[in-house]
């Protein structure tokens, strides 16, 4: 290696030998900063740090190079690159695994969660070897290019993004699934709400592979070579410095490093704070308030099995235009199971889950604010009225519509669960335990809402335990008793009525 000195402490490395399977191959090395070169050194000839005033004196002529901001740019490019890549065929894959019930999905979970910590040098000899020219990729030139380093983080980082968002989408909960498949969401925007229900874990996904792939050094050394102005990226030109006794200049660049990394991170991080649904207003309230075409619809045989239970035996109802049906039992006897059945939730379709709104037992919000969870249904529905703040004043949650969802009490989250109901515009509205929460104001005005619906022509069928509530709503009651409906003056149905049961 040869050294130059000019004036001052102004020192120039003219180049440098790097070895490869071919041979030497000399690269000029464009680096000349005042001041940067030149660490003090100890008696034995190791290198020191400058003295701190002349350590920042050099860091700003670091910053300003043209060099450094190329050696930058490439670094950005490649790890960005490998990134976009890893995380594209990551999500494919877990949105895949997680939404099926593949019995091995555990041992791939453990084979994935295990290359978690694959060796760098190893993903470098692989991916050198099927570049070489005897290799299976050889016709691609890859060997010392961009091309060829993109591909050595990409392979190194897939299983870490995959693990972390494999794991995040299956926290998204089957609730909202449900509330998904209810709304019959076309696959393409379910995928969508899917991902932004587990955008937090997909975000930290992300993060992880990109601090991994803009920390590597041995995959992207094997496989770039490190040539100056062709693979030269920041964590090899650490690597290089600090391997001749450039201490100065390693610490300045691995500070560049850094906060390159944490630049990355924060912009990352925001992407969560956008609302790609929807903002905190209410749009435009377009709700068709029309009568419902005549409709007569009879389900028979309904027939749910759980591990070798039945818990619903042949069970059959008609739901008809203008009607309010209760339907009422003791606790386990099948109620929210018939429910769920008929909105095509348990098994097989049931045949008319395209005209069915379900309000379930537990509220289940989806959307960041009570505007957004209210156009919901608008958003994901083609064809369908939107509903706004007229609809949010029938419960009160007008003022609401910028809060967070997460911050609404109980009784909130299941007036803005049955307003979403309304807004899907279905004829039939299906109602499980929907007062259990309210107060007395609340549950006299969604009962009118019941009441409106049924002079609409709709049809509602609820499941309560109040038998006062069934008597001020329902034009007919239906008793249900371990998966069978059984008549009005049967002992159980008595029993259900004096209240000696609660279901």
């Amino acid at each position: 290696m040869g050294l130059v000195q000019g004036s001052g402490f102004d020192f120039c490395f003219e180049s440098i030998l790097l070895c490869n399977r071919d041979g030497f191959l000399e690269r000029n090395i464009i680096w000349n900063f005042r001041h940067f070169w030149a660490p003090h050194r100890c008696a034995t000839g190791c290198g020191s740090v400058r003295q701190p005033q002349r350590f920042v004196s050099s860091g700003y002529n670091v910053v300003t190079s043209s060099s450094l901001w190329d050696v930058v740019v490439r670094t950005l490019v490649t790890s960005g690159t490998a990134t976009l890549l890893a995380t594209f065929f990551a999500l494919v894959i877990a949105l895949l695994l997680a939404n099926t019930n593949w019995r091995r999905k555990e041992m791939l979970r453990i084979v994935v969660q295990a290359l978690y910590g694959l060796p760098p040098v190893v993903v470098g000899v692989v991916v050198y070897l099927a570049l070489s020219k005897d290799g299976v990729l050889a016709d691609l030139n890859w060997l010392f290019t961009i091309e060829g380093m993109i591909l050595a983080q990409t392979l190194l980082i897939f299983p870490l993004i995959l693990g972390v968002a494999w794991g995040a989408l299956e926290r998204v909960s089957e609730d909202k699934r449900d509330v998904f498949r209810v709304m019959n969401v076309k696959k393409s925007k379910r995928v969508l709400l899917e991902m932004y229900c587990a955008r937090r874990g997909i975000v930290n996904a992300v993060l992880l592979g990109f601090g991994r792939a803009i920390a590597e050094v041995g995959a992207v050394l094997m496989v770039g070579g490190n040539i100056a102005g062709k693979t030269r990226v920041l964590t090899t030109s650490v690597v290089l410095e600090t391997s001749v006794g450039e201490m100065d200049a390693a610490l300045q660049l691995g500070g560049v490093l850094l906060v390159l990394s944490l630049i990355v991170a924060l912009c990352i991080q925001l992407l969560q704070r956008i609302h790609f649904f929807g903002r905190g207003h209410f749009g435009e309230d377009e709700r068709d308030l029309s009568s419902f075409e005549p409709f007569n619809v009879k389900l028979e045989n309904l027939c749910v099995e759980k591990d070798g239970v039945v818990i619903l035996d042949s069970f059959s109802v008609e739901l008809n235009q203008g009607e309010i049906i209760a339907l009422m039992g003791e606790s386990g006897s099948g109620k929210s199971t018939l429910l769920r059945k008929i909105c095509g939730l348990e098994g097989n379709d049931s045949g008319v889950s395209r005209d069915v709104a379900y309000v379930a037992q537990q509220p289940t919000l989806v959307m960041d604010t009570v505007a957004m969870e209210l156009q919901l249904p608008f958003m994901v529905q083609d064809g369908l009225p939107n509903a706004g703040k007229r609809l949010a004043e029938i419960c009160g949650l007008e003022e609401k519509g910028k809060q967070r969802t997460e911050s609404l009490s109980g009784g909130e989250k299941q007036r803005l669960v049955f307003l979403r109901a309304l807004a899907m515009n279905r004829k039939i509205l299906i109602l499980d335990e929907f007062t259990s929460e309210l107060d007395g104001l609340s549950i006299e005005k969604i009962e009118q809402e019941v009441l409106d619906f049924k002079q609409r022509g709709g049809c509602v069928l609820f499941a309560t335990h109040n038998v006062l509530q069934a008597e001020r709503l329902a034009t007919r009651t239906i008793f249900i008793h371990q998966g069978k409906e059984v008549d009005s003056d049967s002992e159980v149905a008595q029993q259900i009525k004096s209240g000696k049961w609660i279901g």
